[in-house]
């Protein structure tokens, strides 16, 4: 490692060469591969909505077959009878259906897991179309399986992820690449005048992004792009201010290093663990789809 560098520990050191080196790196499990915030369960509660769904839809088809067949009836004062009480009994039952459903929502708390590599992906493809833009490369994803919640609510860690993005798209010029990784640190590990901003024998969620804005193996100055200069970044750097406040707030800290002969931008998030198990309930929608996702891998092993 260069002496451009001296000022990054060896664990950014090694990040580094993870994300810009020669070698291939033994990747973990979890890369590449579309992580969710639930990990679908094979209880056969998870069926119930897809179930109820259908019983309902078989309900509706039911009602519309009593609504035509009332003309059918010679005593039309009869047919009439028979579709208003065939109606409101499937009406009835459509309405215990959706008790039931709302009943499974609030009595089925459901474990909240993977959510900072969830929001990572999301926020990720909500940038998609910068990124083609500015031919922009996500060159590495490094996910530590089994990461746990952070004490930050998700609407904070989108933001924060959303805002360093932004900064990172906005700060460097074309074809620039950027990797990250997450790990799970204590403080101890933490270096620097940050370090006295955590709280000793607690353990943090590092969120590590590097991008790097120009190629390497440029046949000259005039190929490269232009590097920002001091006023552009004193613009930007309102981003990241408004960023570190809020990870501040909330107990955790942000590391920012320029190195601008090497064409690098080096971001830290650390956020604190949440100690306690955190769940939460899904919407009947959220419920349903979950439902059918866990039929489809049933059926595929079939």
């Amino acid at each position: 490692m260069e002496d451009s560098f001296r000022n990054l520990n060896q664990d950014e050191k090694n990040f580094v060469n993870l994300i810009f080196g020669e070698e291939e790196p033994k990747l973990s499990e979890t890369e590449g591969k579309n992580l969710r915030v639930e990990q679908i369960s094979s209880s056969p509660s998870s069926l119930f909505p897809e179930v109820v769904e259908r019983i309902k839809g078989s309900l509706a088809a039911m009602k519309t077959l009593a609504f035509f067949s009332r003309d059918k009836f010679r005593d039309e004062e009869l047919g009439e009878y028979f579709y208003r009480v065939v109606s409101e009994d499937i009406e009835k039952t459509i309405s215990v259906l959706n008790c039931f459903c709302d009943y499974l929502r609030f009595n089925s708390p459901i474990r909240k897991t993977n959510t900072v590599h969830t929001l990572i992906e999301e926020t990720l493809k909500r940038h998609e179309r910068e990124f083609e833009e500015k031919r922009i490369r996500i060159i590495k994803k490094q996910f530590e399986q089994e990461l746990p919640e952070t004490t930050l609510s998700d609407e904070q860690v989108r933001y924060i992820l959303n805002s360093v993005l932004q900064y990172i798209i906005l700060s460097i010029p074309d074809s620039g690449t950027i990797g990250l990784l997450t790990r799970l640190i204590e403080a101890q590990q933490v270096s620097g005048e940050e370090k006295n901003l955590l709280q000793k024998d607690t353990k943090y969620v590092e969120i590590l992004i590097v991008s790097s804005y120009y190629e390497k193996k440029s046949a000259s100055l005039e190929d490269l792009p232009a590097i920002p200069t001091n006023g552009d970044k004193g613009r930007m750097d309102l981003i990241l201010e408004m960023v570190k406040e809020t990870v501040r707030k909330n107990q955790g800290v942000v590391r920012v290093k320029w190195y601008e002969k090497k064409g690098m931008i080096f971001i830290s998030l650390i956020l604190p663990v949440e100690r306690r198990k955190i769940v939460h309930f899904l919407s009947p929608a959220e419920r349903l789809k979950k439902a059918q996702t866990s039929e489809k891998g049933t059926s595929g092993n079939v």
